[in-house]
């Protein structure tokens, strides 16, 4: 996928991965936010990696944006196989960065002007994200940033005007992790330390790669002018319990990969004492009728 020349040498081309997998509505919302971003046409591509749907998604894609470049799997790879996919296809482009999007997110038109300005203005910047808005409640602010507590493995979710953004004049702020759903990732990263862990699957794999960043020297930022809005969970609503193992699963698995020994003394016990009976009980909650 080559690109042209630009008409100014200094604008970084992007590839943005779209995972879909039986959410055409969604993705055809996505791609039409994406395809009215405020940056140079000729600078970024579309790229979607679908997971078998059978609901006509790529069909409808095909057919109303056919300039969109489309990777067809004959069966469901799984969400970080088809993310790594993306991320060799961008890699084998000569792309500087890769954005990575999950289907159920629209784009504000300015918001990748303001991730790439916030990459190019630090080379130490490796992953970069907006501020993620509620797609039921446009301004209301869902996600920005998380920090991570080894010790009993929560990831404790940061919101504007709160725990980030501490100083009033800051524009990017360096947090622990941020939400996968819409990440700009500068293409170096991914030279020097891989891609996403295949071992995961689905949760924990954005929370894992950026851990893995941070350890190599990058920072993984918010930029506070960016923003997107997120549907969320909505691929999965209908599998409560696989949801709730997965969850549970991947984070025993991210704390054994990336926390220290003594961290572990203390998360494990905690995990088998909190994590899965709150796990658990929820996911009989969410699945069962109320009254």
């Amino acid at each position: 996928m080559p690109f042209p020349s630009p008409r100014d040498s200094f604008v970084p081309a992007i590839l943005t991965v779209i995972i879909n997998w039986n959410g055409r509505d969604d993705l055809l919302k996505c791609v039409g936010s994406i395809k009215n971003l405020d940056y140079p046409q000729d600078r970024y591509k579309i790229l979607v990696v679908d997971n078998a749907s059978t609901d006509g998604s790529w069909e409808q894609l095909e057919r109303i944006h056919p300039d969109i470049l489309l990777i067809k799997n004959p069966k469901n790879a799984g969400y970080v196989r088809a993310v790594n996919q993306g991320i060799e296809f961008g890699l084998n482009s000569g792309v500087d960065y890769i954005w990575i999007f999950n289907n159920d997110v629209v784009v504000d038109k300015g918001t990748l002007r303001e991730l790439v300005k916030a990459g190019e203005g630090n080379d130490r910047i490796g992953v970069i994200a907006p501020v993620i808005y509620s797609s039921a409640h446009p301004q209301v602010i869902d996600h920005a940033g998380y920090k991570i507590n080894f010790w009993i493995g929560w990831m404790k979710k940061l919101k504007y005007g709160k725990e980030i953004f501490s100083r009033p004049s800051a524009k990017v702020e360096d947090v622990d992790s941020v939400l996968g759903c819409s990440n700009l990732v500068k293409t170096s990263v991914f030279k020097k330390i891989g891609t996403l862990m295949p071992i995961y699957g689905l949760y924990f794999e954005e929370t894992d790669f950026n851990t893995r960043a941070r350890q190599k020297g990058f920072r993984v930022v918010i930029v506070k002018e960016a923003k997107v809005w997120h549907k969320g969970a909505s691929t999965m609503d209908k599998f409560i319990f696989r949801r709730a193992y997965l969850l549970l699963r991947n984070l025993f698995l991210f704390e054994l990969l990336n926390a220290g020994f003594v961290h572990l003394l203390v998360f494990i016990p905690y995990y088998f004492l909190v994590h899965v009976p709150y796990f658990l009980i929820r996911g009989l909650w969410l699945h069962f009728p109320k009254r």
